[in-house]
């Protein structure tokens, strides 16, 4: 005969907990909902800009910095269109490789490339100014995400020394430094316009959405001087001062009649 044997009942959760934990199941899958609701229906805008963060750009749009023409409209000063090369490191996919070439295009050293890429949260940098065409048109064969081309302006003095100390000059970010460059600075420089565009994962410009504001280039000023005059008064100056050999010298022109 055998032994009988008594069953041991199972073991089972006291009723206060179990409550409690399905008490803390509907608050956890209430809160998820609340939180769902707040963001897709209520207050969407977060969302919004989060996705449009991922392909929407503003662009500035650089204006032309005013001439500067003698009094017979000569042209003194010119600012001519050049290529810029810029990335947005959020937006940059490149392999080690690609990024060497691109240092040696640019002709800076791969550590300091790696420097203006590190900030992933900027949108814009510039990674070398005002490049030759052909330079340019080498940077973007590379076919780099993130990395694109910036129109600039490039100030040229076709005049040269003749007219350097009084025209002055411009720094890289074409504003005036010295002499009629500065002093007019408000009048000459123009004021950049921006639009917003849709770019690919390469960068590219797919679609333009709007444009935000209008550029507005610089004023022309127009000299009294005579930059035929000036060239001759230039030229003898010169003559005179090396044939004296002069620290300096000094010139004045006057209508013999007139005085």
């Amino acid at each position: 005969m055998k032994p009988a044997t008594t069953r041991q009942p199972s073991p089972s959760l006291p009723t206060w907990r179990a409550n409690l934990l399905l008490l803390l199941l509907a608050a956890w899958f209430i809160a998820l909902a609340g939180r769902a609701l707040w963001l897709q229906a209520l207050n969407n805008d977060f969302l919004q800009r989060k996705g449009e963060s991922r392909y929407s750009r503003v662009i500035e749009i650089g204006a032309s910095r005013g001439m500067i023409v003698d009094r017979n409209n000569e042209p003194m000063a010119i600012s001519t269109p050049v290529e810029s090369v810029a990335a947005s490191p959020a937006d940059i996919e490149a392999e080690p490789a690609d990024l060497r070439k691109l240092a040696k295009l640019l002709e800076i050293s791969n550590d300091e490339l790696r420097a203006k890429l590190s900030d992933n949260r900027r949108e814009f940098v510039y990674l070398k100014r005002q490049l030759p065409p052909e330079q340019a048109e080498r940077v973007v064969q590379l076919g780099i995400p993130g990395v694109f081309l910036q129109r600039e302006h490039r100030r040229y003095y076709p005049a040269g020394e003749v007219m350097s100390h009084i025209i002055g000059f411009t720094g890289v970010d074409d504003k005036g430094q010295e002499a009629l460059e500065l002093a007019f600075e408000d009048k000459l420089a123009g004021k950049p316009g921006s639009r917003r565009v849709i770019k690919d994962r390469l960068g590219r410009i797919v679609e333009d959405v709007e444009s935000i504001r209008i550029p507005q280039n610089g004023q022309q000023l127009r000299l009294s001087i005579d930059a035929r005059i000036q060239y001759l008064a230039f030229r003898e100056l010169k003559a005179a001062v090396a044939a004296h050999r002069a620290k300096a010298g000094g010139i004045v022109v006057l209508d013999a009649e007139s005085g």
